[in-house]
């Protein structure tokens, strides 16, 4: 039963919050707000049927930023923000024990709405499990928010697997409403924005002892264990309230999404160090180190990096599809060059 309306103006919260940020939005991130604001007061209101937006563009141009903005301000307690990486760990986890549909209907719990973010798909098991996410949200008249940085007929842009996500993909544009954010502005580099999570941070070149520590970092002394669930890896330096790995400790050893997952619940200061041009490593280490980040700046860590060379030159000649959003967030960091006689 449709209960009573409650006052909410999400056009007038982004005001507040674009002011606060000294941001101007642009046509489309003003159509974007206004079609959140006129999604708000039905679900509110108790008596909405399946709503969708997906929301979707270059990395840095507001997707996030509004999203995240409007689940915050939204007055509704059944709601539930859920990051890429960290749903389908979850779902996996449930599926321990539970069939795929009960699994995701427990994990979904009593959500009206569910906001997820950073929605790309590379494999096509990742796949299957959206599709059904997609199903179940739709039969649980769920208000489903995602935000991607392809288009839905990008989705799964494999040639051999693409043919399995075609149906998810019309559903999509049957029951969504599609925006583009594409703007030529990366709000992210932007004085004032609060939209980046890896300020606290710093990139190191070439990371000298003297830039370490002016940053409070250690060196690199020997191989320490560091234990993962059922997983073990080796750091540089003592792990203690910073977690220190060499590039290749980290990525271009077996470790996965879920490990990076389970070691930031312990550490919220990483130090990745030795970051090499990532085109001189196997499109195995790129992906981690592109799921490395993704982890890192979902789960707001501070990081440092050190390397021989910035971030244009690291990510120069890297074929993979998601580099251009490692890319965007490993420019919010400061670097650091002081003199090597310091």
């Amino acid at each position: 039963m449709a209960g009573t309306a409650v006052a909410f103006s999400f056009r007038e919260v982004m005001q507040q919050r674009a002011q606060e940020n000294a941001l101007r939005l642009d046509a489309d991130q003003t159509q974007l707000v206004a079609a959140l604001d006129a999604l708000a007061a039905p679900r509110l209101a108790g008596g909405a049927r399946f709503a969708g937006l997906y929301v979707w563009g270059r990395p840095g141009r507001g997707k996030s930023f509004i999203v995240d903005n409007f689940f915050a301000s939204l007055p509704l307690a059944a709601k539930k923000r859920a990051h890429f990486h960290d749903f389908f760990r979850e779902l996996h986890q449930r599926m321990m024990h539970q069939p795929l549909e009960a699994a995701l209907r427990a994990l979904l719990g009593d959500a009206r709405l569910l906001c997820f973010d950073e929605f790309h798909l590379h494999d096509p098991g990742d796949a299957m499990l959206a599709k059904k996410l997609l199903e179940v949200a739709l039969s649980m008249n769920i208000t489903l928010i995602l935000t991607s940085n392809y288009s839905p007929r990008e989705l799964l842009a494999h040639p051999l697997y693409h043919e399995l996500f075609v149906p998810s993909i019309a559903l999509i544009e049957r029951e969504m409403t599609i925006f583009a954010l594409n703007g030529e502005r990366d709000y992210r580099l932007m004085a004032g924005s609060d939209a980046g999570l890896f300020s606290q941070g710093a990139w190191l070149r070439p990371g000298t002892p003297a830039q370490r520590d002016a940053c409070g970092l250690p060196g690199a002394c020997g191989e320490f264990a560091v234990a993962a669930g059922y997983h073990t890896f080796y750091a540089v330096s003592p792990p203690g309230e910073i977690l220190h790995f060499t590039f290749a400790g980290l990525c271009e050893a077996p470790t996965a999404v879920m490990d990076y997952l389970t070691l930031c619940e312990s550490y919220s200061c990483w130090f990745i160090d030795a970051v090499p041009l990532l085109a001189n490593v196997n499109p195995a280490a790129q992906q981690r180190f592109i799921n490395l980040i993704d982890v890192l700046y979902d789960k707001q860590r501070q990081v440092f990096f050190s390397s021989a060379y910035g971030v244009t030159d690291i990510i120069h000649g890297v074929e993979l599809d998601d580099i251009g959003r490692t890319a965007s967030r490993l420019s919010q960091l400061p670097v650091i060059q002081i003199p090597v006689t310091g």
